[in-house]
């Protein structure tokens, strides 16, 4: 995986080559995000949930799943970005919350509830 920092950087040469910077602020990236989000959830909407993950590896889902996936990452590494946020810091202690929240010896084989 690449490191989120490199990813972060890539996304600031770029914006800075276009002179983009003026339309980054957290709102704007937030929305375009959203609409990236929803791009990927319409690749597997209507799949059969059971088919979902073989269908997922093949050709050309796999190849657009992989797109949009990139876009959702790239936008949410700039919100962080906008946001001051350390987002590889933050992932890793939303984990450790959760799994505080949800020891594996009592909740193994149970889908989570809220």
């Amino acid at each position: 995986m690449s490191d989120l920092t490199e990813i972060r950087d890539a996304a600031r040469a770029f914006i800075a080559e276009r002179e983009w910077e003026e339309f980054q602020d957290p709102k704007s990236v937030l929305l375009a995000l959203v609409g990236e989000v929803g791009e990927l959830a319409e690749l597997l909407q209507w799949l059969p949930a059971d088919k979902a993950r073989a269908l997922a590896r093949e050709e050309p889902l796999h190849t657009q799943l992989s797109e949009e996936m990139a876009d959702v990452l790239v936008y949410l590494v700039g919100l962080a970005d906008q946001c001051g946020v350390d987002l590889g810091k933050s992932a890793l202690a939303k984990i450790e919350k959760s799994a505080a929240k949800h020891p594996a010896d009592q909740v193994r084989g149970v889908a989570p509830q809220r």
